[in-house]
């Protein structure tokens, strides 16, 4: 069995539990930035019950890996690989208070998850979204070797939502 539970400088980083529903509502949703949830494109209100089913979902799902990043008992942000297919996964990153923006948790994180992701599930390229305003996480993005692919337009979102940059990670052979 492949160990998902990883530390780094003072931080763990696991898989979420169902366990962990109420401290996930709490840390991303209830007490998160609003900064954050700017950047993430998270609009509305979601009631526990949505949080409950959401998480119990995910645990359930064999197609993805939600890992949370915790900071002693605190859910400080979370990094999740989905729709694996084909040697292929969608990748997505949140710290969730800017009191924890710019520290390398994020990079750190995601050298984590990028090694799981390559080498113990063999997978050949990580794609992402990310909305052109958020100047920090495109630079991360660059910095881990993603490569801009397009922008896409959602034309159902409002602004700023709209447009939405696709990036690419290749494998290194």
């Amino acid at each position: 069995m492949v160990d998902k539970n990883f530390r780094f400088n003072g931080y763990e980083m696991r898989l979420v539990e169902v366990a962990d529903t109420d401290a996930y509502y709490k840390y991303a949703l209830v007490e998160s930035d609003e900064e954050s949830k700017h950047y993430t494109g998270t609009v509305g209100n979601f009631t526990k019950d949505q949080i409950v089913s959401y998480v119990k979902s995910i645990v359930a799902n064999n197609n993805r890996y939600d890992f949370i990043i915790l900071d002693d008992d605190e859910i400080i942000g979370e990094v999740v690989i989905s729709e694996i297919e084909e040697g292929n996964c969608h990748y997505r990153i949140c710290i969730f208070k800017k009191e924890n923006f710019s520290k390398g948790i994020g990079f750190e994180a995601t050298k984590k998850v990028f090694s799981f992701a390559f080498d113990e599930l063999h997978l050949e390229t990580v794609e992402l979204e990310v909305f052109p305003f958020n100047k920090r996480g495109i630079s991360l993005y660059e910095k881990m070797g993603f490569e801009y692919i397009e922008t896409i337009k959602d034309d159902e979102a409002d602004e700023p939502y709209k447009d939405i940059c696709i990036m690419r990670l290749r494998k290194e052979k």
